[in-house]
């Protein structure tokens, strides 16, 4: 990487933010719409507390989407990362992590207390499970069958504050 800069989401990087949900097999063509109604609440801010956030070097490499949780006391969910599978294992993940982690903890113990994240305990997201591992977060919950029959919702779980 050659001096990404960690920014907040524009408008103007909402395709390619989509286009690394579908390079990365975490949506179908027909299901990344579901972005443009995420994006565009943050954009004009009616989901005032959701955040966007890009890695660019250049152009958008890595994305990031983490909101407080609903109905929770100060947990929040990071929903969404992904970066360019060309340059997974470059750093570009950790980055974005160590950037929203920061972020929370400056905030306070007042609006975070713990974040939270989901995958999936297929094979394929395997990597994604030692990549949160790797960075602290310890898994938490299995809901069996959550996205189809033997695919179940691994939930990993940080605390924010000590």
């Amino acid at each position: 990487m050659n001096d990404p800069i960690v920014r907040a989401a524009t408008a103007a990087d909402a395709e390619q933010i989509k286009q690394l949900a579908l390079d990365n097999h975490m949506f179908e063509p027909d299901e990344v719409g579901v972005f443009d109604e995420m994006l565009a609440g943050f954009f004009d801010g009616t989901l005032d507390d959701d955040e966007w956030i890009v890695l660019d070097d250049g152009s958008v490499t890595a994305a990031v989407y983490y909101a407080p949780e609903p109905f929770a006391d100060r947990m929040w969910n990071l929903y969404f990362i992904a970066a360019d599978p060309d340059r997974h294992g470059g750093g570009a993940g950790t980055v974005l992590i160590d950037h929203l982690e920061r972020d929370l903890r400056t905030r306070g113990e007042t609006v975070a207390r713990t974040l939270i994240v989901d995958t999936s305990s297929l094979t394929d997201d395997v990597a994604a499970r030692r990549f949160y591992a790797a960075r602290g977060f310890v898994e938490e919950a299995r809901v069996r069958d959550f996205y189809g029959p033997g695919d179940h919702k691994v939930t990993f779980w940080k605390r924010l504050v000590e």
